[in-house]
Order: structure tokens, then C-alpha cells, then sequence
């Protein structure tokens, strides 16, 4: 069976068989196995940028619950300043009232003893009349 072959043919298959290897290997292969490469280290790449992403996605959103938290806090502190100062201005005015009123009721109480002092004035003054109209009245009842 292998007597029909020669050495020389061997040798040249042989020759042939190692030269496809070696050119499939520098246009083929290489190149195949460079872009796989490059291939992985794109998507390890992408990888990367996307956790960096998401980093920064979580550290804005730490950024705006730490904006929001101050921002509420502020309006609060806005808000019981406000509630204060219309407090305050409140009994201000209250007060302002309460010394008018207490000061117009001192006034009211001295026109009214004034006036009683004029009744009785006008009373003791018309005195001598109002006995004089009572005992004419129990004359009048008296004789009847």
C-alpha cells in the first residue's frame, strides 16, 4: 500500500501542508484572533463605563435627596421664622388694642363720673323743687 508512494511527494505534501499552516496563521488567524481581542477589550471597556455610570447615577441621586433634604429643611426653618415674626407682630397689635381699649375705657369711666357729679349737681340743685312737686303730689293724694 505505501509502496507507490515516494519520498519526494511526502516531503512536498508535507512542505505544502506546513506553508498553508503558516499562511492561514499570518492572514487568517492572527488577524482573527486580533479582532476577538480587540472585540473583548471594547466590551470590557463598555463594561467599565457603564458601572462608572451607574456610579455617578447613584452619586447625583445621593447629590439631589442631599439637595432636597437641605432645600426642605431651609423652607422649614423659612416657615417657623415666618410664623414667628407674625406671632410677634400679632401681640404687638394685641397689645396696642388692649392699652387703646384700657385707655378709652379710663376716659369712658371718667366722662361717666363726670356726669354722675353733674346728676347729682343738677339733683341737689333742683332739690328744693322735687320736694316741693312730692309734698304738692301727697297734698293732692291726701285730699282725694
Amino acid at each position: 500500500m505505501f509502496e507507490d508512494m515516494h519520498l519526494s511527494i511526502m516531503f512536498a505534501t508535507m512542505a505544502i501542508f506546513l506553508a498553508m499552516i503558516v499562511i492561514l496563521n499570518s492572514m487568517l488567524y492572527k488577524p482573527l484572533l486580533k479582532f476577538m481581542d480587540e472585540r473583548n477589550d471594547s466590551i470590557k471597556n463598555d463594561e467599565n463605563k457603564v458601572k462608572e455610570n451607574s456610579q455617578e447615577m447613584l452619586n447625583a441621586n445621593d447629590e439631589v435627596e442631599a439637595i432636597y433634604a437641605n432645600t426642605r429643611e431651609e423652607a422649614s426653618k423659612m416657615k417657623q421664622q415666618a410664623i414667628y415674626a407674625a406671632r410677634e407682630e400679632a401681640e404687638q397689635i394685641i397689645k396696642a388694642k388692649k392699652e387703646e381699649l384700657e385707655r378709652r375705657m379710663s376716659s369712658f369711666y371718667l366722662e361717666l363720673e363726670n356726669q354722675k357729679k353733674e346728676f347729682q349737681d343738677n339733683l341737689y340743685k333742683h332739690l328744693p323743687e322735687f320736694k316741693q312737686a312730692l309734698s304738692n303730689n301727697i297734698k293732692q293724694i291726701g285730699i282725694k
